[in-house]
């Protein structure tokens, strides 16, 4: 049992490593002024605009009619996934008495997941280690297909109801300019087609690559795999999609850099002002300004931050796994996932203890919310730092339960033995 955990810490360590490696990256940027405070809100609207509806399109490699519906539950455990992370979200912003704009970076950490960039990096690492799967050619490119369907709900769910969440109250200039009485006259078709330009184009990418990839001869005419006449655009598409994923890494980093320093300019001020004041300052009139600003009862209490950090880490990486894993077996039991499909009851388990996705905070970085921002990514790098450990426990869990169903008889002890990754 060592040393499964041992070979699965090192899958996620070399997953997590990479990660934090690009953000430090973006924070060497940003210090640097090569990337200036303004140039990361152009690179997440590049992120968000261009970079992933390519990447959301050049799905439809993995996309048919069969992979549908034989994998449909992919894109069901991924949209159970997130209702659960909004209702424990929101459970969390009553219990921590967080408020806006706290508690909607909060729901907005604990809903959506990352459930491509850090998966696609795990996945290849684990399919060559576990034995279960290693000797069937295809298991690494169905991963990927099933991981594609996860993440087709995730860009609808997201880009579809998260984006206006997300800004909703935060953009009151924008929403304000706009003129209402402008519309009331259009006619019917008019204001439809008004709506549906206001629909990102990562929900309209997805779709139309669950189009080309369910007409079979188009799709093989375009993907690189099938070697088409047109395959330089399955190639085009992915590989200007992937750099976003980069990129996005980069504004992480960039993010927290700027995050970081406005808390420590916050405190090196406060602490002016103290000493400024410091012949009537004592820890008695401290409090008593504290409680008057941040309008608690006790000024020991943790600050919004630290809930917010320790709160949403723990939801993600902890009591998701801990309510999901246990409803995962027992669909497993009940047959709705069958023994022969250990890429689809890998990729579920997977997506249930991965850390917040950095998309969401491009959408905010895109918005021109830098504040935010600063104060996501805050959140973000204890919670991939965490899921290094986290992620590891989950893949061992997984190898560990799935050998078991594939051998029934073995259940117990001998189980653990015969788990091998």
């Amino acid at each position: 049992m060592a040393g499964l955990f041992a070979e699965a810490l090192l899958v996620s360590v070399y997953a997590n490593v990479e990660v934090l490696l690009i953000c430090c990256a973006g924070i060497y940027a940003v210090h640097r002024g090569v990337v200036p405070p303004e140039g990361l809100k152009i690179l997440s609207r590049l992120i968000v605009e261009i970079l992933f509806p390519f990447l959301a399109f050049s799905n439809f490699r993995a996309y048919s009619w069969e992979l549908l519906g034989e994998w449909y539950l992919a894109g069901v455990g991924c949209f159970l996934t997130m209702v659960l992370g909004a209702l424990l979200g929101k459970l969390g912003t009553l219990l921590l008495r967080l408020e806006p704009p706290y508690s909607k970076i909060f729901i907005l950490s604990t809903t959506f997941g990352n459930v491509g960039a850090l998966p696609y990096v795990l996945l290849p690492n684990i399919v060559s280690n576990w034995k279960h799967v290693s000797d069937v050619p295809e298991t690494l490119y169905e991963g990927y297909g099933i991981i594609s369907l996860c993440a087709l709900v995730w860009n609808l769910v997201l880009f579809g109801l998260g984006r206006p969440y997300a800004l909703s109250g935060l953009a009151e200039k924008e929403s304000a300019s706009e003129a209402p009485s402008a519309h009331s006259d259009r006619p019917c078709f008019s204001r439809v087609l008004q709506k549906l330009r206001g629909v990102d184009c990562v929900v309209w990418a997805s779709l139309l690559a669950i189009l080309v990839g369910c007409i079979a001869p188009l799709r093989d005419l375009l993907s690189d795999q099938a070697g088409g006449a047109l395959r330089f655009v399955g190639s085009f598409s992915y590989q200007m999609g992937s750099a976003g994923v980069r990129i996005s890494t980069l504004v992480l980093g960039g993010s927290l850099y700027l995050g970081g320093t406005t808390q420590l300019e916050k405190r090196r001020v406060e602490k002016v002002l103290r000493e400024e004041q410091s012949e009537n300052w004592t820890p008695q009139t401290a409090r008593l300004e504290c409680q008057a600003e941040l309008g608690e009862t006790n000024c020991c209490s943790l600050s919004p931050m630290v809930r917010l950090a320790v709160g949403a880490t723990f939801i993600k990486l902890v009591l998701m796994p801990a309510i999901s894993i246990p409803l995962i077996v027992l669909a497993v039991k009940a047959g709705a996932i069958g023994r022969d499909q250990p890429m689809l009851f890998m990729v579920l388990m997977i997506q249930t203890g991965v850390p917040s996705a950095q998309t969401t905070l491009a959408l905010v970085v895109s918005a021109g919310l830098q504040k935010v921002a600063g104060e996501m990514s805050i959140v973000y790098i204890p919670m991939y730092v965490a899921s290094v450990v986290t992620v590891a426990i989950v893949i061992v869990i997984s190898v560990t339960l799935f050998d078991t169903f594939d051998a029934p008889g073995k259940a117990g002890p001998d189980a653990f033995q015969n788990a091998t990754l």
